[in-house]
């Protein structure tokens, strides 16, 4: 039996010995693993310092930008009244413009048939008087109007 004892002890040998290897193999890959875990730390925080700025300037311009609307939006209304007030003054001019409109060309047309009526009338006066002078008149005759109007169209 001895050589089965020499055996076992010599497998044992080689199983502490590959326990020896593995256990530094995993001593060095835990270290391995803590300096990579440091190494991300280190960068996280890099990263972190690189990163607060980033965000501290990306709030202020966040800021800015919602003040900048909040203006626009005001100045937005006060032009939308501004239109709407000189739309209303444009509706406003435009309708007295018209009626003005109206109304002088109201006046100006009885003005014209008041005119056309008075040369009409001269006109007519002087026919007849023009024809007067022709002719002596006769006493205690009066013609009517439709009389001369007839007189003057055969002169015509």
């Amino acid at each position: 039996m001895q050589p089965l004892d020499s055996i076992v002890i010599i497998a044992e040998i080689i199983l502490f010995l590959a326990l020896a290897v593995l256990a530094i193999f995993l001593i060095i890959s835990v270290k391995k693993m803590t300096e990579s875990v440091s190494r991300i730390e280190k960068d996280f925080d890099d990263l972190q310092k690189k990163v607060a700025p980033v965000l501290e300037n990306a709030l202020f311009i966040s800021n800015n930008v919602k003040e900048i609307s909040t203006v626009i939006k005001s100045q937005v209304s006060k032009v939308d009244s501004i239109v709407d007030s000189v739309k209303e003054t444009t509706d406003s001019i435009i309708r007295l413009e018209q009626r003005t409109q109206r109304q002088v060309e109201d006046y100006l047309g009885d003005t014209l048939n008041l005119i056309s009526a008075i040369i009409t009338g001269f006109k007519t006066f002087f026919a007849v008087l023009s024809r007067s002078k022709n002719k002596l008149p006769r006493k205690n005759h009066i013609r009517s109007y439709s009389e001369v109007v007839e007189s003057s169209e055969e002169d015509i």
